[in-house]
């Protein structure tokens, strides 16, 4: 957990940081793209003061609501033999949430150095990774897929983590691939049509899972 922790605090200190020398650069009546609409053109602007800092703040929270599910997480062991795969994925969204401060610093700046469809690959990177990562987690109230029957069986939460693993992969593969090919536009509901269908079917192939194990269970003589 510590050495976990210490990887997200880095992180958000760097974007914080960054966004603290942005502040102090840009001049003060500068502004800073607050919102693009679905073809990728900006049609929300706001002051630098309103915006530079609002994902540090995020990432603060965030590494403080860490720190207490860990502290109060009641399968601790659980906890500790999934740590390498958190590590990893907590890490991976503190990086893509870094990347995104980047990107709005630059266009604060007027530098493109990276547009929209570069965030929607990295976006679908992070998705390939959680995937990877999802099959090596233990059960966990606050980790994972917590549903009421992945808790209820270390069974059930194995095989629904496999199987969403492979979802998100898949999603994330394909949001990667087509980021490069597409309109934002499309990009847009390509995104909004592998993430919702992979929770959607990890959370319901949970439940299916959980009722055949147990009409295996009324099955087996007493």
């Amino acid at each position: 957990m510590i050495k976990t922790t210490k990887y997200i605090g880095v992180i958000t200190l760097i974007t914080l940081i960054a966004g603290l020398t942005a502040f102090l650069l840009l001049p003060a009546d500068a502004t800073i793209p607050l919102h693009w609409d679905i073809n990728g053109n900006i049609d929300k602007r706001a002051d630098s003061r309103d915006i530079l800092f609002i994902i540090p703040i995020f990432q603060i929270f965030v590494v403080a609501l860490f720190a207490v599910a860990m502290a109060i997480e009641p399968r601790q062991e659980n906890i500790r033999k999934s740590m390498p795969a958190i590590q990893v994925m907590i890490s991976s969204t503190f990086i893509l949430l870094a990347f995104v401060q980047l990107i709005i610093i630059a266009k604060s700046f007027n530098i493109d150095i990276f547009g929209i469809k570069t965030l929607f690959s990295v976006i679908g990177i992070l998705f390939v990774i959680i995937g990877n990562y999802l099959t090596k987690m233990r059960s966990s109230f606050f980790f994972g897929i917590r549903t009421p029957w992945t808790l209820s069986s270390d069974h059930v939460w194995k095989k629904t983590h496999r199987i969403a693993g492979r979802l998100f992969m898949l999603a994330g593969a394909i949001i990667f691939l087509t980021s490069f090919f597409v309109t934002i536009k499309t990009m847009s509901y390509i995104i909004l049509w592998t993430v919702i269908p992979a929770v959607t079917i990890s959370v319901v192939c949970s439940w299916i899972i959980w009722h055949r194990e147990k009409a295996n269970e009324n099955q087996q003589p007493s």
